[in-house]
């Protein structure tokens, strides 16, 4: 939020400099992003008195005119005619420069020297247009520069406000930090209006409905306004802070926000139905068109502020475009209110509509200074637009607020501060007492502390703590070592967070690099994915159809980033992601993490010594079996298995007892058109939590074999469709202990082999860790693996 540092003057005696003052609210917890100098740009011009005026010698449109700076008299050639002897003015001597970049000159204009410029607000910078030169008031001291006397040296603090300190999101909320930070004076102004003639109860009505998040609603009236251009000094201000200037009733309930950093709105009271005002919710298929020319459909849940008939407003957001106050207006109403911070958040973020109200009343506002804001924005609006004030305000109030008691103990501050003996009682309390907070003494060092209204981000005695912490300087904690060590943690290597970590090692390893993408994703992709469009976690408020649900998979968003690669004529492609993916859950949605990867193109990429050898199926099961035992997971299987991106004959999945973990394969030949790829690609989505649950006590290392081993093949035909997997399974568990591997060496189909069938040629090692095996020992188990293929799996044994 932008501040007037000028503003800010007005609340605290002998602020600080501006720089000095970002430099302390920094260092207390409002950070200060930037200071910038505003105001015109203008030097060497002071204020001084016209002592003659004379006709100019030669020119009928001149005056001549003596004027005096307190230190010398000065002659100066003048075309304006509204000055008189006596008046106070702005005078630019030689040297002086002006807005725009003006410099002043010695002159001779027709025959007569000119030794300066008495100024017009033009030509100073201060207005957009002047009827002559500007006239200062008659006690106004000589010699004094002109930025000083008028105060138009200026300086922006933006200052960035987190969520929990709605407090400084006003002039008078960071003065009064600037107040306690720097020690400096507090001056509140407490403002109220000259009001009179018929009592407002008797003009308009309000009621809260029962369940309509509205804490607070009050009302004013003023009639016989006169709507016009904003005075300079209000229009000023709000520019400086980002807010455009609209009209002079519009401006004052804007100033008043920025100042007190409640939010005002104004309603045209002849445009109110029956002059009732009623804060309810919206009924079902309701409708408003807001102020910036947008009709908007209203939800049951969505509070709004309604007349007899119709929406007015929609609470703590935006107002009708039909009860605006324009030029026409003549009476109209003023709002101040208090409404529930997650009632005008979900409205907000469900219509896509922000205000500068919406802003503040998402983050929540003092309950306890809407009367006094209603109360200074009437006396404003009543000296800038003229008109009466009607007796009172409406005040429907009907839970009050009630600050809540905090129990603080010296001895915890102590201890969560480590400062030792060095926080004092007395300071702690007048550190309190300086920001708003009631204490009082319970026993020894045991005090009970009300926070004020305004301050409902502090609720517990940590919040008390914390206050006294950063008022008191951060500086001022001693530094020192951690009580506990630092040490790594094996189970934290181990975690979610360790397994991501290592897995990208691996990865990046290999070739691949990282991609990023956003969790959104189409209705289309995510069907793709082999998900119902019904499951999908849809987006209330989404950019585009092409982002408006959240992924399921992260293989389409690959193909994306393939696609885009190819375009821009990459053809070796190697990347991959680790991000959750959503599914629509009982309550919530429900989030899980994938690794998924994708290849595509030559191998080995593209070189004079290399062939063209195209990566495969085999090269994505490598990638994906090289990440599985990377990270410690042991006793993996694979089966037949697939998504519905990939080919059916062509993808596999990886098991650990039976629960699926990865799948893997080539890309189905339908996404490959509609990908425009000229050759398959090969994917992989491996389910990281899944994969985390079944990691096993890390790697184990054994001695090298001490006996050797003894190698047998056997051939065989078997059923086209048998999986390896199976046949590997039911060998090693013959014997797992003497069994140590089984290899395929060779698959073969076509001439001499019967349909439906392949032959398979496997080479399987024998060992014993204790001893050697005798030839008499290996044939018998070499038997039992051709009676295993045979009796299990109907295979027919090759000689």
């Amino acid at each position: 939020m932008l501040y007037s540092y000028n503003w800010l003057k007005e609340y605290v005696d002998n602020l600080p400099p501006a720089h000095e003052l970002a430099e302390r609210l920094t260092m207390s917890g409002a950070e200060v992003e930037g200071v910038a100098a505003s105001g015109p740009a203008i030097k060497d011009v002071f204020t001084a008195e016209v002592l003659s005026v004379a006709q100019h010698p030669n020119a009928d449109r001149l005056s001549l005119c003596e004027v005096n700076t307190g230190k010398e008299k000065l002659s100066i050639v003048c075309g304006a005619k509204n000055m008189v002897p006596g008046d106070k003015v702005a005078l630019a001597v030689i040297g002086a420069e002006l807005h725009g970049g003006v410099k002043i000159k010695k002159s001779k204009i027709r025959g007569v020297e000119s030794h300066g410029m008495m100024c017009s607000e033009v030509e100073l910078g201060i207005k957009e247009s002047s009827d002559g030169i500007m006239l200062l008031p008659k006690d106004a001291p000589l010699g004094v520069l002109l930025n000083e006397y008028l105060n138009l040296n200026d300086y922006i603090l933006n200052v960035n406000v987190t969520p929990n300190r709605a407090d400084l999101l006003s002039v008078v909320g960071l003065a009064r930090e600037a107040s306690v930070i720097t020690g400096a004076g507090l001056k509140l102004k407490d403002v109220k209006p000259v009001d009179g003639g018929a009592l407002v109860e008797t003009i308009i009505s309000v009621t809260i409905a029962d369940g309509a998040p509205c804490r607070r609603y009050s009302a004013r009236v003023i009639t016989g306004v006169k709507v016009a251009p904003t005075p300079e000094y209000i229009r000023k201000r709000l520019e400086a802070s980002g807010v455009r200037a609209v009209n002079n009733v519009v401006d004052a309930t804007n100033y008043v926000m920025l100042e007190t950093g409640q939010p005002l709105h104004a309603f045209d009271l002849d445009k109110i139905q029956e002059r009732k005002i009623n804060v309810r919710l919206a009924v079902t298929g309701e409708t408003i068109d807001t102020l910036d020319g947008h009709t908007r459909k209203l939800d049951p849940d969505m509070l709004v502020i309604a007349d007899a008939d119709n929406p007015v407003a929609i609470a703590g957001v935006m107002g009708a475009k039909f009860s605006e106050v324009g030029a026409q207006t003549e009476n109209i109403i003023i709002e101040s209110a208090w409404f529930e911070p997650a009632s005008v958040r979900r409205t907000s973020k469900r219509l896509g509509l922000t205000s500068e109200s919406s802003y503040r009343f998402e983050r929540g506002v003092d309950v306890e200074g809407v009367v006094k804001a209603i109360d200074r924005v009437a006396a404003m609006i009543a000296e800038t637009c003229g008109g009466q004030v009607a007796k009172g305000v409406v005040d429907v109030y009907p839970v009050r607020f009630k600050p809540a008691d905090i129990t603080f103990r010296i001895k915890k501050a102590l201890s969560l501060l480590g400062v030792g003996a060095e926080l004092r009682d007395n300071e702690c309390l007048e550190i309190l007492t300086r920001l708003g907070i009631t204490s009082r003494k319970v026993s020894e060092g045991f005090f009970t502390v009300t926070p004020p209204s305004f301050r409902h981000d502090i609720k517990n005695e940590s919040d008390i703590i914390e206050e006294v912490a950063r008022v008191r300087g951060y500086d001022k904690i001693p530094c020192g070592a951690p009580v506990a060590p630092l040490a790594s943690s094996a189970s934290a290597e181990r975690g979610v967070n360790g397994i991501r970590d290592k897995i990208r090692e691996i990865l990046v390893n290999a070739g691949f690099f990282e991609v990023m993408n956003l969790s959104f994703v189409s209705p289309a992709a995510f069907e793709s994915s082999g998900f119902k469009r019904e499951d999908a976690v849809k987006i209330l408020n989404p950019l585009s159809e092409e982002n408006s649900v959240m992924r399921a998979s992260l293989a389409p968003s690959l193909l994306e980033n393939l696609r885009y690669n190819l375009d821009r004529k990459n053809e070796e492609v190697r990347i991959f992601e680790i991000a959750p993916v959503f599914m629509r859950g009982e309550k919530l949605p429900a989030e899980k993490w994938i690794c998924a990867g994708l290849i595509y193109g030559a191998r080995n990429g593209l070189a004079w010594n290399t062939p063209k050898d195209w990566a495969d199926f085999y090269d994505v099961k490598g990638a994906m079996e090289r990440v599985i035992e990377g990270v410690g997971a042991q006793g993996f299987e694979t089966s037949a298995k697939g998504s519905a991106l990939m080919h059916p004959g062509k993808s596999a999945a990886f098991e650990i007892n039976g629960e699926a973990i990865a799948v893997l394969g080539e890309t189905h030949p339908d996404i490959q058109e509609r990908f425009g790829l000229k050759r398959p690609a090969y994917i992989f989505e491996l389910d990281m939590d899944a994969l985390g649950a079944n990691l096993g006590a890390g790697k184990k290392y054994s001695a090298l074999a001490r006996f050797p081993e003894s190698s047998r093949d056997v051939a065989f035909l078997i059923d086209k469709d048998a999986a390896y997997g199976d046949i590997f399974s039911a060998i090693i568990k013959i014997d797992t202990k003497l069994i140590e591997s089984a290899e395929v060496f060779d698959v073969y189909y076509g001439e001499n082999i019967p349909a439906g069938k392949k032959s398979v040629a496997l080479r399987v090692t024998y060992r014993s860790k204790d001893k050697t095996l005798t030839y008499d020992e290996v044939s018998a188990l070499h038997a039992k693996v051709g009676a295993e293929l045979t009796g299990r799996f109907g295979a027919e044994l090759r000689v």
